[in-house]
């Protein structure tokens, strides 16, 4: 059907003359939308409730990163957990404070700074220490899993001994 426009027809009947009626593209009722006010209203809704697209990250269940993600100094936060029970490669985080005793991954600068903070017998909580007396000598326990001081003769070594002891020890 060929639409005639006149130059001296008006924007109002312009567009009664090119604004299509429903009987040239089909009986409204017969779409499938829920919606069939107005052909724009069933457009629209379709495009609302299109299933194709993916509107939210969430809806992809099985998603894959293509190249680098740039986090946009965002966190990626959740409960979630890695699959493999080691992690292979490189991997860096922050080195927590020495008051931290929490399940977090220990960084090598961590326990660097632990180790150098136990620089004396007495700060070991596994060293017993009391009652130091001349000659005393360090001794592992086994039984307590504890260093203990001790005389020489209490730790087997008889004083006679000791000067063989001292000998063979500094070679």
């Amino acid at each position: 059907m060929a639409v005639i426009v006149n130059l001296t027809d008006t924007f109002d009947d312009w567009r009664l003359k090119t604004n299509l009626t429903a009987s040239q593209f089909g009986d409204l009722t017969a779409l499938s939308t829920t919606d069939k006010t107005s052909l724009v209203a069933a457009i629209n809704e379709i495009f609302t409730n299109d299933s194709d697209d993916m509107e939210n990250v969430v809806d992809d269940l099985t998603p894959q990163l293509g190249g680098n993600l740039d986090l946009n100094s965002k966190d990626i936060t959740g409960t979630g957990q890695f699959a493999g029970t080691s992690i292979a490669g490189t991997v860096t985080g922050t080195t927590q404070a020495a008051s931290n005793n929490s399940t977090l991954l220990a960084t090598t600068a961590y326990v660097d700074a632990q180790v150098a903070t136990e620089d004396t017998l007495a700060e070991m909580n596994d060293t017993t220490m009391s009652g130091l007396a001349n000659l005393d000598i360090l001794q592992y326990d086994s039984g307590t899993s504890t260093w203990k001081n001790q005389t020489m003769s209490a730790a087997g070594i008889p004083s006679s001994g000791f000067a063989v002891a001292m000998a063979i020890a500094l070679g």
